[in-house]
């Protein structure tokens, strides 16, 4: 059964979230030229993750990472580190040859361009850093230090 979402309709979402019974929450947005999907994957790395279009379904795909993830006694155990597969209808034909993909703080967020007909394919990323914490307090030419700073006063 379609459910509404503003003027986007999806169609049917199928989710399987390893040994958990939780499922992996994703929003579709359905924009004039694109179509764009975020899920949170905690845990992961761009190179644990896979995504594939066919026709007008995004499947994610997300490795198990982490060897001892098994032999850990959880108190409580609300998510995993994979493995994640999540299969989305879209609600148009997209350009999988033409899609960004970008990973950053544990949320995936896939834009796919709209097309006429289904170009199908598959998007891996590239590492490109770590997710890291930030402060930019300026941005330009180099400041010139005040009287006081320069002398300590």
């Amino acid at each position: 059964m379609p459910v509404r979402l503003g003027y986007v309709d999806v169609v049917k979402r199928q989710v399987e979230v390893g040994e958990m019974d939780g499922a992996l929450p994703v929003n579709v947005y359905h924009e004039v030229h694109k179509v764009m999907v975020a899920a949170p994957l905690p845990g992961m790395e761009p190179r644990n993750i896979l995504l594939e279009v066919a026709g007008r379904r995004l499947s994610i795909h997300g490795a198990l990472r982490g060897p001892g993830q098994g032999r850990k006694r959880y108190v409580l155990r609300q998510w995993t580190v994979g493995p994640y597969h999540c299969t989305v209808d879209l609600p148009a034909f997209v350009d999988a040859a033409r899609a960004n993909a970008t990973f950053d703080n544990g949320v995936l967020v896939v834009i796919l361009p709209l097309a006429p007909q289904p170009i199908s394919g598959t998007i891996s990323m590239l590492k490109i850093g770590t997710a890291k914490g930030q402060l930019i307090r300026h941005v330009g030419l180099t400041p010139v230090p005040r009287r006081e700073e320069s002398t300590g006063r």
